[in-house]
């Protein structure tokens, strides 16, 4: 950004659907996304019916199937491998990334880490869910124990 500062150009961009720059935002708010196969759609918290599913971006989708890849266990997803040639992309978050902490997902039930390097900190408190942090001193892995919540 020029002198760390938003242009007008860039916040135009940012609104534009499909731009590189609207799909990063997307991405980093609320998570990858891919379209579910012909014919399956799902109802939302908000009653909303969505054809596509959030992912966890940290399995390799190569060696995935749809109901092992998305974040929400959903019943009516099949147990095949994903369609690879749909996905702009099959990179992922390895394990041998920085930690890495992050929300907006609306889980349910106990919060627990997906892996020793992937903490998501959203269990719907504005539900009825948890409010969750985890305290990280200097711990190589994460770990489960770390997490607290109310």
């Amino acid at each position: 950004m020029p002198d760390g500062k938003l242009t007008d150009a860039l916040v135009y961009e940012s609104a534009k659907k499909g731009s590189r720059l609207n799909v990063t935002i997307d991405e980093t708010l609320k998570g990858k996304e891919i379209t579910m196969p012909a014919g399956l759609s799902f109802t939302d918290k908000d009653g909303t019916t969505r054809s596509e599913i959030r992912i966890k971006w940290w399995e390799d989708p190569t060696r995935s199937t749809y109901k092992d890849i998305s974040v929400i266990p959903l019943e009516e997803l099949p147990t095949s491998p994903i369609d690879t040639n749909l996905l702009p992309n099959t990179n992922y978050y390895s394990d041998t990334e920085k930690f890495v902490f992050f929300g907006h997902y609306w889980l349910k039930g106990n919060p627990s880490l997906y892996r020793n390097n992937i903490c998501c900190l959203d269990y719907s408190v504005a539900k009825q869910g948890y409010l969750v942090a985890y305290r990280l001193d200097n711990e190589k892995s994460l770990m489960d124990g770390k997490l607290v919540w109310v």
